[in-house]
Order: structure tokens, then C-alpha cells, then sequence
């Protein structure tokens, strides 16, 4: 690796000489020709609006119009960054359709690829607030996201080029302009990396946390210095084009909400910045004003039209614009040697590495961070790609506010320096959940619950969860998880939990197996109380699969709380499991690819005390489960979702009553029936679900979009020792609904029916959870 950087050392010296030779004879010929003048091109803040700058460029090429410096704020230090690099309008162009910009504002992992116990978590606690809890305290982030999924299109657009001594050494002088949150004053950024210049200067404050550089707490500069006409000046620009992007003031009729109001004033306030550097404007220089406007700050599937509009905008005022051009001489003589210093800029991807380090800015293990990053350069250092892949695996753990890597020159090696950064508002963290669901026939089912993560345990990543939940159904419960090593390979878990779920049960079911859904119109409430100790040691391979084995204790009871002359049962349950699972789907509720595998095999000792009945005692049970859920998407908006369970019981004695039976009825689940109003020892079903994305509703921060769509399913629940399928009582049902997947969970308004006749129309908000 040494000598490959001594070879790098030695091309870009001799790359360097050449240049210098070149640039010392091009200097001379225009000092004996004419002298031209400098061009400074300044391209204002304005979001999604700054791909009009790109068009602006693009025209600028055509008309063989020189740039020698070029400022910006915001997006246009994005779009001038990148241009400074050496890249071209088409190059910088092509990002519109190939980046995905929602991403930027996106910070969370894709569920398919996060931990599994972090995906049942979440799956539960939808509402995640990720508020951090201290002693008497609520701690809030500092940005509604913290900036990692920008950080990442920045250094893939940008190649992520080490820090520089100046920016006055790029292809093209630039400059970026932030704001000093701390100082309240305009920072130019001219030298360090050019990663951290754009980002500081696109760190809009609330969307995105203040980016630190050099010590200073930044934020966009669209506020101090939303065009810096005068900074081109102050360079030496002796003509400025400058190009403004704001957005249009709002009527009266627009303003419709407090956000509205609030997006009015910070609009106002970046105007007002944009005006007084306008004014500084002379004769010479040019002012472009693309009609973009119209066009929201996030709206990113509209840059391809605000490119058109910048390039349109620098057409209309070609008379103005063609005092700058050179001629076709001249303009490849400006071509030829911005690319010279282009090739003397060093791209990230180009430097040989000699080693991998972690500054661990957290409580965790390094070997912990190391392991999950994944990266050597043993055999061949890591690509650009496979470098993001291991930093996204990492942060798929979701301890940490930000993780970023640069490369380090140095003068014996050169390194890729991971910068990891705990969340400054944990280590715990408060999240929700909520749960309605009504079929406007029975006792409508709802659920409010909270839960607090306790992350800061020990350095290899212990966590403790607590959790309470009131409604229809009510939980307490303390969740213990404790890896053993630093690679988190092998586990324990100690769960303590208190439960009182309620089902309304068949009174057909209470003294045999239904043989028609109607029977499910009479039925009485049942309230399953249960007190659960869980010890288990398992074994996670990878992210998404994991074999645990453990003992499980359950002591409970089953109230018939309306017919209490019918008898209550008390249960004890001593119990070996053992489980496999594997879950990569995209999504619980409404799953566009991936797979589910649950398996799971219960031996216990079971004693059934029924009031005014026998006592069955130490009972020999065997159970066996298994769920499989797969998810594809064809032709991008279509979705089939299969789902197949089976549960069976197996007792030394044919009468003995399951202490957890398995239950049926609800939305998808026989639709048509209330929900888990069929109960017994044995399960068999399944369901194929068809969904169309009717719209996508992007929002950029997040997603919500809109499914139609319908079920058939089949299945049932029986009670006995003959657990033969083709004896079983099964169904047919099926549902069409429609459906929202929110940031508040899923939304489903649906209608079921059944081969009986039985009808119902559901309302369900969040994932029900039994």
C-alpha cells in the first residue's frame, strides 16, 4: 500500500508540473492577446428549486461562457460544489433521475434490513418518537431527521474528495456560506471537506440537526446570505451572473395553516437576504430568475422541470449573457485547463488505503462497531459502495445520530476514518403505540401503550425495555436483552410480563368445535389473565434470522366474565421451547417484497383447574407452530402476499384445554366473523392478499401510500387429539379493502364476508397484536 502511495505521490507531482507549464504558457498568451475578464457565477438556496442551476450551467456551456468562481447557498453550494469538481451540467443533469433526493430526508433503515428485535419492537410501537428520557427530563433531537441519508448522496455525487488547503485549489474557485447557529453570524466555508461545506450550508434548521465544522454549530445560510453576490465580488469577480430561486409568496387564501404562516415568515426572511445582495448588482453583471417559484422547496420529483425553466430563463436573456462568451478557441483554451485542474483534484475513490478506523463517539465496544461495519483491507480495500453498505449495517442498530467516513492523507498512510456519534438525546428512548380496531358490531378493540428502551447497559449493547399498555387488552412488561460477545452472535433475554387479553368467544366453541360461522352471533367475553416468566439464550447468524431456546413459566386464568356460572379455569404452564425465525419483509402491515419463517416447537407441563371440575395436573403437552409469509411486487404497483399457519396440539389427554389457544376471526383473519371468536387447540390457515398502490404520497420525510385491495382466505381452529386437516372445520372468507400506510401505522377501512353469510365492515388504525 506504501508504494502505491509513493507512486500516487509521484503522478501528481509530475500531473502538477505539467500543469503548472501549461497554465505558466496559457497565462502568457492571453497577456500578449487580451486579458479577459473573471466570471463568477452565484447560485442562491431554494431546495429542490436548485436544479434550475444545473440549466443555467447547461446554457452557460452552450453559449461558451467561462466560470472561474462560483458561490452558494444551500442547494446552489450543492449544484456549485459539484460543478467546482469539474463535473459537467449533463453529469451533475443525470443526478435528477438517478438519486433518489426523498432519501436525504429519510434517515431510518429499510425494516428488511434491521435487527429482528428492533423490527417486533417497532412493528408494535409504531408511533416512534424516539424521545430521549432522562431524570425528571424529555429530550428531543435537534432536527426531525438527522441529516445520514444526505450525508450519503453527497459523498456519492461528489465522489467525497479529501480535505483541501483551499477551495481556491478545485477546478473552478468556490465557496460555500452557512450559518454560525451558536454566533448568528455568516460563515464562508473555503477550504476542509467538501462534504461538510455543502452539508453545512444545506443543514435547514428543524429538518436537519446543525452540522458541525471546525467547532462551529452550522446551519443553511439561506438567511444570512441567501445569494452571495458579494462574495463573488470580494473574490474578484469582475462579472457576476447571479441566479435566484425563491419560492412565491403565498395569498391570502393560501395561507390555510399555522405551517403555512411559519413557511411565509422563513420565506420572507431568505427574500429579504436574496434582495440586498441583488442590489449590489452593477451594469455588467446579469440577473436570472427562473419562473420555479410555483415549485415546493421538497418537491424533488419536480427538478427535471426546474432544470428545463433555469436553462429556459438563461436563453431568454442571451443578448445580456453573450458579453461573457469566448470564442471556440478561446473557450477550449478555458476548457483544457479547468480540466488539468480538475485531474489535480484527488477523488476519494481514487487513494490507495492502508487502513480502517473508527472514532467511537458512543458507549458501545468499538469491536462492536468494527464487526457490524464489516470492513478490511487485508486482501483488496473496500469500494465506495461496499464502504455505504457497512455504515448503513451499522446504522440499522438505530443507537446513533449520525454515522460518516472521510479519507485521511497522511504522511505515511492514507485512511478511511468512520466518525460514529451517539444520539446526543439518549441513551433512552420514549416511543407509543396505538391500536383501534371495529367491526360496528361487537366490543370495539383499542389500545394505548408506551414503552422505554434503556440502551446505555453495558458496552456490548444490553438493553432493557419496559412497557405498559392500557385498553381492551393491558400489558406490563420488563424485556432484558444481553449479547454475550462483541459481535452480538449469541444472547440472553429475560422477559417478565403481566397480561389480560379479552376474546369474545362462540358460546358454540365453549362445548364443541363450530360447524357454521353464524354460530359466532352468540357469543360471551373471555378474559385471559397471565403472568409470564421467559428465559432464553439464543443465536443470531445475521440481522434477520435467529434460533433461541429457552424455559418459559406461565400461571393464569380464564374468566367467563358474563356466565361466572359456567366456571372459571386457572392454569399453570412449565414449558421448553425452542424457535427459529427469519423475517426480511419490507414492511409487517403491508409488505411489497420479503419473507417471514416462524417455527416453533413447546414442550410443557400444563395443570388446568377448572371451577367445580376435575383438576388435570402436570399434564404432557407437545405444540407445534409454524407461520410463512411471503410478499412480491410485479409491475411496480401490484403486490401478492401469501400466509400460511398451522398450530397443533398434541396431550397425552384428548380433554386437556390449551392454556394459550389458538384463536381465529377479524380482518383477514375469516373475515366477516368478529375478531378471535373462534378458539381451540389446533389451527390451520391461510390467505392470499392482492394490493394496488393506487397513489404513492411521497412527502419526502416520509411515506403514505394509498392500496386497494382484496383477500380470499381459508381456515379454522378445532379442538381434539385427531389433528388430521381433511376432519377439520374450515372456512371460506375473503375482504376487499382500502388502505393508507401512515407514519401513525396502517389505516384500513374494509369490508368482510364469509361462506355463511356473515358480513362485517372494519375500521382499523395501527397493527393489532394478540
Amino acid at each position: 500500500m506504501l508504494r502505491n502511495t509513493f507512486l500516487v505521490g509521484i503522478c501528481a507531482a509530475f500531473a502538477f508540473a505539467v500543469h503548472a507549464q501549461s497554465a505558466t504558457s496559457t497565462e502568457s498568451q492571453s497577456v500578449k492577446s487580451k486579458s479577459r475578464p473573471t466570471i463568477g457565477v452565484v447560485l442562491a438556496g431554494g431546495g429542490a428549486k436548485g436544479a434550475a442551476h444545473i440549466g443555467v450551467l447547461k446554457a452557460l456551456e452552450e453559449m461558451r461562457i467561462p466560470v472561474d468562481i462560483i458561490t452558494g447557498t444551500s442547494m446552489g453550494s450543492y449544484v456549485g460544489g459539484l460543478y467546482a469538481t469539474g463535473q459537467s451540467a449533463d453529469q451533475i443533469k443525470g443526478y435528477l433521475t438517478t438519486v433518489d433526493w426523498n432519501s436525504g430526508y429519510r434517515d431510518q433503515v429499510n425494516r428488511s434490513d434491521r435487527r429482528l428485535r428492533d423490527k417486533e419492537y417497532e412493528d408494535r410501537y409504531q408511533l416512534n418518537t424516539d424521545l430521549g428520557v432522562g431524570m425528571g427530563t424529555i429530550k428531543t433531537p435537534k432536527g426531525v431527521v438527522q441529516g445520514q441519508g444526505m450525508l450519503r448522496i453527497l459523498r456519492e455525487t461528489s465522489r467525497n474528495p479529501p480535505a483541501m488547503d483551499s477551495f481556491d485549489n478545485m477546478a473552478i474557485r468556490y465557496r460555500a456560506v452557512a450559518t454560525d447557529i451558536v454566533e448568528l453570524e455568516e460563515v464562508v466555508i473555503d477550504k476542509g471537506y467538501l462534504v461538510d461545506a455543502m452539508m453545512a450550508s444545506m443543514s435547514v434548521p428543524g429538518a436537519l440537526p446543525p452540522y458541525e465544522v471546525n467547532g462551529r454549530m452550522l446551519v443553511d445560510g439561506g438567511v444570512v446570505n441567501n445569494m452571495p453576490v458579494d462574495l463573488a465580488k470580494d473574490m474578484g469577480a469582475e462579472y457576476v451572473i447571479a441566479v435566484d430561486i425563491s419560492s412565491n409568496y403565498k395569498t391570502k387564501e393560501e395561507l390555510r395553516s399555522f405551517l403555512d404562516v411559519g413557511g411565509q415568515l422563513s420565506n420572507y426572511l431568505v427574500q429579504r437576504s436574496t434582495l440586498e445582495k441583488a442590489e449590489l448588482l452593477t451594469e455588467d453583471d446579469t440577473y436570472l430568475k427562473p419562473e420555479v417559484g410555483a415549485i415546493g422547496t421538497t418537491d424533488f420529483s419536480a427538478m427535471p422541470e426546474a432544470y428545463e425553466l433555469g436553462y429556459e430563463a438563461a436563453m431568454a436573456n442571451r443578448g445580456k449573457l453573450k458579453r461573457y462568451s469566448l470564442s471556440e478557441e478561446e473557450y477550449a483554451t478555458y476548457i483544457k485547463n479547468k480540466a488539468l485542474k480538475a485531474e489535480l483534484l484527488i477523488m476519494g475513490d481514487e487513494i490507495p488505503i492502508d487502513a480502517i478506523e473508527v472514532q467511537n463517539q458512543s458507549h458501545y465496544n468499538s469491536d462492536i462497531l468494527s464487526h457490524r461495519l464489516d470492513l478490511t483491507v487485508d486482501e483488496q480495500q473496500p469500494t465506495p459502495e461496499e464502504i455505504e453498505e457497512g455504515i448503513t449495517r451499522l446504522y440499522a442498530l438505530d443507537r446513533f445520530e449520525k454515522i460518516t467516513y472521510r479519507v485521511e492523507q497522511r504522511e505515511h498512510e492514507n485512511a478511511i476514518v468512520v466518525s460514529v456519534d451517539e444520539k446526543d438525546w439518549g441513551p433512552n428512548y420514549l416511543n407509543f403505540r396505538f391500536y383501534l380496531e371495529d367491526d360496528f358490531t361487537t366490543e370495539s378493540k383499542y389500545g394505548l401503550g408506551a414503552s422505554i428502551n434503556f440502551t446505555d447497559l453495558s458496552r456490548q449493547g444490553a438493553e432493557l425495555r419496559t412497557n405498559l399498555e392500557l385498553g381492551t387488552d393491558k400489558l406490563i412488561s420488563a424485556d432484558l436483552y444481553a449479547p454475550f460477545f462483541a459481535n452480538q452472535l449469541l444472547f440472553n433475554t429475560l422477559t417478565v410480563k403481566y397480561t389480560d387479553e379479552g376474546r369474545n368467544v362462540a358460546l358454540a366453541s365453549i362445548s364443541g368445535d363450530i360447524d357454521d360461522l353464524s354460530q359466532t352471533k352468540n357469543y360471551v367475553p373471555v378474559s385471559y389473565k397471565q403472568f409470564v416468566a421467559d428465559m432464553g439464550i439464543g443465536l443470531q447468524p445475521a440481522l434477520w434470522n435467529e434460533v433461541k431456546v429457552g424455559i418459559r413459566y406461565t400461571l393464569g386464568e380464564a374468566e367467563l366474565s358474563t356466565l361466572p356460572t359456567l366456571g372459571d379455569s386457572n392454569f399453570e404452564r412449565k414449558a421448553l421451547y425452542a424457535r427459529y425465525l427469519h423475517d426480511t419483509l419490507d414492511s409487517l402491515s403491508f409488505p411489497t417484497r420479503g419473507s417471514l419463517v416462524y417455527l416453533e416447537y413447546i414442550s410443557s407441563f400444563d395443570s388446568v383447574e377448572n371451577q367445580g371440575a376435575t383438576t388435570e395436573e402436570n399434564e404432557r403437552v407437545d405444540e407445534y407452530k409454524m407461520d410463512l409469509v411471503g410478499a412480491a411486487t410485479f409491475f411496480e404497483k401490484h403486490t401478492l402476499v401469501a400466509t400460511a399457519e398451522l398450530g397443533l396440539f398434541d396431550a397425552n389427554n384428548s380433554g386437556a384445554v390449551p392454556i394459550d389457544p389458538y384463536d381465529l376471526g377479524g380482518f383477514q383473519n375469516l373475515s366477516g366473523i368478529p375478531r378471535n371468536s373462534l378458539i381451540g387447540q389446533n389451527k390451520v390457515f391461510t390467505k392470499l392478499v392482492y394490493r394496488y398502490q393506487w397513489f404513492e404520497n411521497d412527502f419526502g420525510m416520509f411515506q403514505s401510500p394509498v392500496y386497494l385491495g382484496g383477500s380470499i382466505e381459508y381456515g379454522g381452529v378445532w379442538t381434539g387429539d385427531d389433528n388430521d386437516i381433511s376432519n377439520a372445520p374450515l372456512f371460506v372468507a375473503g375482504s376487499v379493502f382500502a388502505g393508507i400506510d401512515s407514519p401513525v401505522g396502517p389505516v384500513i377501512l374494509g369490508y368482510g364476508h364469509t361462506e355463511d353469510g356473515m358480513g362485517s365492515v372494519y375500521l382499523i388504525i395501527g397493527t393489532a397484536f394478540k
